[in-house]
């Protein structure tokens, strides 16, 4: 999604995605970001959102008074985030970017990837160098929050095929894990219904599995503090049984 390669699996799903998300809390996950600042005294009056996609993250945060950017390197998804700020009369500045080494106008006190974003980096130097880059994008003192799947829930994997059949929709996805590579995949084929017709679209996409220590090694490398890590939507600490963890990180140097 959130590579080089989103540019191409996302061209199909980005026209089903907020179809696909429909049922997610995202105003619960800004709360969620709001409580982890407040947890550690930090204060953000700008964020940039990256790997936004359609902007079911970045809207909040606009529609909730920050000056809020989007970065994502999908152009379909991004169109589709326009959109949708325009019709919520939302001042927001997308930018189609890879979040490697994206540059905003001005620096931001916060920075947020979330709904695995991150994951979709599966080359450490990859994971390093958006890191130095979020760094650089950031104010003194700024904070970076981020969400990982973890290696429990990308290793169990279930490897049948599945579907889901609707009246305008049908998805059939498979899933693996490769142990060696910590990798997990999905093919998916999709159709959909445009006008009259359906379209059918087939995709790819990968996950790394990162364990805590290599996060806080990636984060260490690029000059962040890691703040703390959190069982997902929770204040307790991350354990061996999270599927979701949450990271908080600051940056203290002025440059």
């Amino acid at each position: 999604m959130r590579v080089d390669l989103k540019m191409k699996q996302y061209s199909g799903l980005s026209c089903v995605y907020d179809y696909l998300v429909s049922s997610v809390d995202f105003e619960g996950w800004i709360d969620y970001a709001e409580l982890l600042l407040k947890h550690f005294g930090l204060n953000a009056g700008s964020v940039v959102d990256i790997a936004c996609g359609t902007g079911k993250t970045t809207i909040p945060f606009a529609k909730r008074g920050y000056k809020a950017y989007g970065v994502d390197i999908s152009e379909e998804m991004l169109g589709l985030a326009r959109n949708q700020a325009a019709l919520e009369n939302v001042d927001i500045n997308f930018s189609k970017q890879d979040m490697r080494q994206f540059s905003l106008v001005e620096k931001v006190d916060l920075a947020t990837c979330f709904h695995d974003g991150l994951n979709y980096l599966t080359d450490m130097q990859d994971m390093i160098k958006t890191f130095k880059t979020v760094y650089k994008n950031l104010n003194k003192n700024g904070s970076f929050i981020f969400d990982l799947n973890s290696v429990l829930w990308l290793s169990n994997a279930d490897e049948s095929v599945n579907f889901v059949d609707e009246n305008d929709i049908t998805l059939i996805w498979q899933t693996s894990y490769h142990q060696h590579s910590n990798i997990w995949s999905i093919n998916l084929t999709g159709f959909f219904k445009e006008g009259s017709h359906y379209k059918k679209f087939s995709e790819t996409h990968q996950e790394k599995a990162y364990s805590q220590e290599e996060i806080k090694s990636c984060l260490s490398e690029a000059g962040f503090t890691l703040l703390g890590s959190f069982d997902a939507f929770k204040l307790a600490p991350a354990h061996e049984q999270s599927i979701r963890i949450f990271y908080v990180a600051q940056k203290y140097n002025s440059n």
